[in-house]
């Protein structure tokens, strides 16, 4: 039986990867590429195909490959954005006043772009917005039309409104493997999993990064004991914020022990989180980055770190390490991070208090 038309939007890693997995799954898929980076995909836009090697293996023909939005979303229920985190205030003013209020847009990963959309849209008809934690593929392109998927895991989801959840949840576990949801938008934001995980390895490794015959891994090379120390350090800092809202927020579901450690009530040491980061499947084989301009440190700093700053000094929680590794960023970029990186007004909570704050995330109003 052939299923619904979702479309995808995106050219990278995950969005080949979400489009042969629908289509594997009996979906119909538009994928959609901004005109400016078509090239870049040149050969699945001529073929309408994208072949699958490792957990899903096979060629599978996309139902259009196209570089018009409104051809790409038309007559479509579910919008999937799937791009870096620095591309959703592009596709948000993209898609204002083309979206209409019975669509619904799924974003992976998150990073708050729920808030984000919904700051641009504004008073036009605004769709039913859901943000995934993380994305739910260890994945990449091996060239032009060809991806290798690592690994499938599952995501959470965070639904603004709130109320929405109980209606789509049904479809969207069929789409999405799918293992819990949060409480609201900002739950989930705050429970990333790429810059409490990442940033350590990337601070303490910008040597290794640029240098350039370095066959350098992250995963492998980069969590050193000092850089696990970090992350727990950013991971805790976060945790604060979260628990001012009534969070309890665990950012590496992905390690089942880590998991399995908090759901006894006890708090994970760096050891656990070393001993879990190291030897896994579908991290380990991961090469690079070898590039400080990495997005694994131009997308954690601005649409990561610096919200979770952000939204904690407005509720008056201090948050000295991860201030610490913005600030560094922004020397080591040459570029300042807390005035590029989103602010509280691009989440549309400037001047809100913690309750109001609260009330947006779950109705959209304020």
């Amino acid at each position: 039986m052939n299923k619904m038309t979702v479309a995808v939007l995106g050219g990278g890693n995950g969005a080949h990867a979400l489009a042969v997995d629908l289509t594997n799954r009996g979906y119909s898929v538009n994928l959609y590429e901004m005109p400016r980076f078509k090239q870049n995909m040149k050969k699945v836009f001529e073929t309408k195909t994208i072949t699958s090697i490792g957990v899903i293996q096979g060629t599978f023909e996309m139902n259009m490959v196209t570089d018009d939005i409104e051809e790409a979303i038309k007559d479509v229920k579910y919008i999937v954005i799937l791009t870096p985190a620095f591309a959703h205030t592009d596709y948000a003013r993209l898609l204002k006043g083309k979206v209409t209020a019975d669509q619904v847009i799924v974003t992976i990963p998150g990073a708050f772009a729920s808030l984000k959309i919904k700051n641009i849209i504004g008073d036009d008809p605004c769709p039913v917005l859901v943000d995934a934690n993380n994305l739910m593929y260890d994945v990449r392109l091996v060239e032009q039309g060809k991806v290798n998927i690592l690994e499938l895991d599952k995501i959470e989801l965070g639904f603004l409104p709130t109320a929405a959840e109980a209606e789509l949840m049904p479809e969207l576990n069929d789409m999405f493997d799918i293992c819990g949801t949060f409480h609201d938008v900002l739950e989930c934001g705050l429970a990333l999993v790429n810059p409490a995980l990442h940033s350590g390895a990337c601070i303490l490794n910008a040597g290794p990064i640029e240098y350039v015959n370095n066959d350098f891994y992250l995963y492998e090379h980069g969590l050193t004991p000092s850089a696990i120390k970090v992350s727990v350090s950013l991971d805790r800092e976060r945790k604060a914020v979260a628990k001012v809202f009534g969070y309890e927020v665990n950012p590496f579901h992905c390690f089942p022990n880590i998991r399995h450690i908090e759901e006894r009530g006890e708090e994970y040491e760096w050891q656990d989180l070393y001993r879990a980061a190291h030897g896994d499947i579908g991290l380990t084989p991961i090469q690079g980055p070898n590039d400080i301009f990495s997005r694994y440190l131009t997308e954690d700093a601005p649409c990561g770190l610096v919200p979770w700053s952000n939204i904690a000094k407005a509720v008056g929680i201090s948050t000295p390490t991860i201030d610490s590794i913005v600030n560094l960023y922004s020397v080591f970029h040459e570029i300042d991070w807390w005035e590029e990186g989103v602010t509280l007004d691009d989440l549309g909570f400037t001047g809100l208090t913690r309750d109001q704050i609260k009330k947006y995330c779950e109705t959209g109003e304020k």
